[in-house]
């Protein structure tokens, strides 16, 4: 067994930004795929999808959160890992990795929980009429060239799960880890490798009063909260103010028509007056 690095695992960076620890070339080669556009599908598979997932929730893989495992640029490294999952498999006795407990997985360093996806993956992948059966035939496995062409396999598989271990926790989603997430979601969506659903699940989760002041606080853009709630009311008295003040004035010019209808009237009745008065004069 392999033991964890003591320190961070070392991730190649080109132009400031995290690349991938292995070429897809050299996985597709060791998987002994016919492509690069094989490598999805080999993936998404029941088989290795299976192991992935249970690695990713287990651990648990946390977006921009490096784990200790073991050291990419190690060669002596990973041939010491490919060789130890492959003597498991060629032991007849159970490993410790056939039924491992949910206690032992709690015990288990990183690199114990990828060595047991790795042993899983390749046991399974290793039966009749799977992927990896002619590389472990038994009777190939008596020489050398059939012992290097069942490692060769077992480090495909290792580079495939360290460059997606990278992929998940060190760089932004690809198309092959939404696709993951899509059929497979990350148990708790905290964890998700997927911004939106790591969102969403923390605004869900918030408090409403919470939840309140950060719509407020993106609606204000910076603006001092008190004057920014002024501004918003005294856009609604601004905008009923004019209304209010132009049925003022009607009503204004309609006493007016009134109260001058009264004043002509009374100005008739005082003319009719004055010609009663001359006429009972002359009279």
């Amino acid at each position: 067994m392999i033991p964890s690095s003591p320190s961070r695992t070392p991730v190649p960076i080109a132009n400031g930004i995290v690349d991938f620890p292995y070429k897809w070339d050299d996985i597709t080669s060791k998987l002994n795929l016919t492509s690069n556009k094989d490598v999805p599908n080999f993936i998404l598979g029941p088989i290795f999808l299976s192991h992935w997932t249970k690695l990713r929730d287990q651990l648990p893989l946390v977006p921009n959160t490096p784990i200790n495992i073991i050291a990419l640029d190690d060669k002596a490294a990973m041939v010491d890992f490919c060789n130890t999952i492959y003597t498991a498999m060629d032991c007849m006795a159970t490993s410790e990795y056939d039924r491992p407990t949910s206690t032992d997985r709690t015990t288990w360093q990183p690199t114990e929980h990828i060595e047991c996806l790795v042993y899983q993956c390749a046991r399974d992948l290793a039966q009749p009429d799977r992927a990896f059966h002619a590389a472990f035939e038994r009777q190939k496995q008596k020489n050398e060239a059939g012992r290097k062409d069942a490692l060769t396999r077992i480090r495909g598989l290792a580079m495939l799960v360290l460059n997606l271990v990278i992929n998940y926790t060190l760089m932004p989603p690809s198309n092959v880890i939404r696709k993951i997430e899509a059929v497979r979601p990350a148990k708790d969506p905290n964890c998700s490798p997927i911004p939106e659903v790591r969102r969403k699940w923390q605004l869900e989760n918030m408090e409403l009063g919470d939840l309140r002041k950060t719509v407020l606080d993106r609606q204000r853009k910076g603006v001092d909260e008190k004057q920014w709630l002024v501004d918003i009311l005294m856009k609604d008295v601004k905008g009923g103010g004019g209304q209010e003040e132009s049925e003022g004035v009607e009503v204004k010019r309609e006493g007016d028509a009134r109260v001058g209808g009264i004043k002509r009237k009374m100005e008739e009745d005082d003319e009719k007056e004055k010609k009663a008065r001359l006429g009972s004069v002359v009279l």
